[in-house]
């Protein structure tokens, strides 16, 4: 949509990032390095066509989140499991 990145939102997205690195699992903190490649390299790759936009979203390859919500998920359940987590309805 637009091609001049927001230096500031970049900033807080790998601030996020390393926020997890002292909180999370190592799947987690990959899929969430993973997840902000794609943001950075999606402001330097050329718009795509309406076609492009549509054939991504049939091959699901649209969805650069996947991974990173499964691996939260798993360490959820995990998290769950163990010890008990206050707020989760198990502690």
């Amino acid at each position: 949509m637009n091609d001049k990145p927001e230096m500031s939102n970049l900033i807080g997205l790998y601030a996020m990032v390393s926020r997890m690195r002292v909180r999370s699992s190592p799947g987690v903190i990959e899929n969430a390095e993973k997840v902000a490649r794609i943001v950075v390299e999606t402001y330097f790759s050329p718009n795509k066509t309406l076609r492009e936009v549509h054939d991504m979203l049939e091959s699901e390859s649209m969805d650069p989140l996947r991974g990173f919500s499964e691996a939260c998920r798993d360490e959820l359940r995990s998290l769950r499991a163990g010890a008990g987590v206050p707020g989760l309805g198990n502690g």
